[in-house]
């Protein structure tokens, strides 16, 4: 999968290339259809102060792309949770396993966005302490540190929170490391 990037308008790194977690789920979202995954699936209503769907669901198998504000993690899994002890079908089976997946913390986001390390430690202390019977899998997306990539670059039709794009770029780009090993690191574009 390319990297997906957008310029940022957050204050102190406006303009800087971060994350995009849209242009990313789309990505996503675009190969798990093409395998069979249903998605967008509406939750029942009954459980529906909880969100209105799950992002999908094939074979027992709930997954959800998770690049939100990190409170959402907690969120999804107790949904999940209350979705398997109440044996909610979807897709033709109830629920076997929960799939999470979220990026990793290399890579410059948008503020209190949650990173694959943070929710492994948040996941961790649940599960030890007997929080969650449902079996969860984490997924993370990494990139390889100081070495050529694919990128995708968008630019959308408003600032904040629109998926119309504007105008979208695939090039090669390079994500350097940063002074420490858990830095994030600099995205920069080789066009």
């Amino acid at each position: 999968m390319p990297l997906h990037v957008k310029p940022s308008d957050q204050r102190g790194i406006q303009g800087e290339l971060i994350f995009d977690p849209v242009g990313t789920n789309e990505y996503i979202k675009n190969a798990l259809v093409k395998l069979k995954w249903q998605n967008n699936i509406l939750i029942p209503a009954e459980y529906r102060f909880l969100g209105k769907e799950i992002d999908f669901a094939k074979a027992g198998i709930i997954l959800e792309i998770q690049f939100s504000n990190y409170p959402f993690l907690l969120n999804n899994t107790l949904r999940s949770e209350l979705l398997y002890k109440a044996g909610t079908i979807f897709a033709k089976y109830s629920t076997k396993l929960v799939i999470i997946i979220t990026k990793a913390q290399m890579f410059p986001a948008s503020n209190s966005t949650l990173y694959y390390e943070q929710a492994a430690q948040q996941l961790r202390a649940l599960i030890q302490n007997h929080v969650f019977d449902v079996p969860i899998r984490l997924i993370g997306l990494f990139e390889q540190r100081d070495t050529m990539t694919s990128v995708i670059s968008s630019v959308y039709q408003e600032k904040r929170y629109s998926r119309i794009v504007q105008t979208r770029i695939s090039c090669w780009g390079q994500l350097i490391s940063g002074r420490l090993g858990t830095s994030r690191c600099k995205i920069h574009l080789i066009q």
